[in-house]
């Protein structure tokens, strides 16, 4: 039936918009999700000008690549999957198509909110308003794949206040879970020019998890530290508040921008 959310359990993850579901009589069916598309894998399988005039390809692969794996989160788990009278049951090669969604949460937006996917306007479906909204918000800040659109770009220049990333501590007590010991995760900062003041600048990740500065006086010679756990704020250390990892140990890069959202620094690894 359309309209009605299907409890299921996701076997496996395809690439980042194709997965294999159980039902709960057991049968198991591939599923399309309805309304995107992420970019394929490898290079040769993408085309310039499918993504909004992107040409870079090479990128539009690696983009590709974190799609599947921010989609492999959902592997073992159950979700839910809604279907649309608008799109139809299933698509051109039999696969079923479906909103997918993790509780309460549109699992489905999430990768185009976070720059993992484009709103697939060549089909038809109920949400591709809502999902192009996200999409415009996505491209307008060059989240995930429409980083694509200025990869060949220079990269920015500090600004005079000299805030820069000086190093990130992403893997957290070693052998241990990172979620152990959360305030081991964090990203120093260090002001090589003159006082500023911190308040509504942003530190954020590839994902987009965004750290907001509250009204901190940032010295001259000056470093500080942002922790990922609780903790009560000081001239030194500052916390995110976060119940989770936020810096994936593989691969990130922390980005930290001014109140006017230029980009001021970022570290990768």
């Amino acid at each position: 039936m359309f309209g009605v959310k299907y409890k299921v359990t996701v076997v496996k993850v395809i690439d980042g918009d194709t997965i294999d579901v159980r039902f709960e009589n057991g049968e198991i069916e591939r599923v399309r999700m309805l309304g995107i598309d992420t970019p394929e894998t490898t290079a040769d399988k993408n085309k310039v000008g499918e993504y909004d005039g992107i040409t870079d390809l090479d990128c539009l692969a690696a983009w590709g690549k974190k799609a599947k794996q921010f989609s492999k989160q959902l592997e073992g788990k159950q979700a839910y999957i809604e279907f649309d009278s608008t799109a139809g049951l299933r698509g051109y090669y039999g696969r079923l198509l479906a909103y997918v969604y993790t509780d309460s949460v549109d699992f489905t937006a999430e990768l185009v909110k976070l720059g993992y996917a484009r709103v697939y306007e060549e089909g038809e479906c109920k949400k591709e308003a809502e999902y192009l909204k996200y999409q415009e918000q996505a491209y307008n800040e060059k989240r995930g794949l429409w980083s694509c659109l200025t990869s060949s770009s220079p990269k920015p220049t500090p600004t005079s206040t000299a805030v820069v990333i000086k190093t990130a501590h992403y893997d957290a007590c070693g052998d241990k879970s990172d979620s152990e010991c959360l305030n081991d995760e964090f990203v120093v900062l260090e002001n090589k020019g003159d006082t500023v003041n911190l308040q509504d600048w942003i530190l954020s990740d590839e994902a987009n998890h965004r750290y907001t500065f509250p009204n901190f006086n940032f010295e001259s010679g000056a470093t500080v530290t942002i922790h990922t756990g609780f903790g009560v704020d000081n001239q030194t250390d500052l916390y995110w508040n976060s119940g989770k990892p936020i810096w994936n140990n593989d691969h990130d890069t922390a980005y930290l921008y001014d109140p006017q959202g230029n980009l001021v620094d970022e570290f990768s690894w």
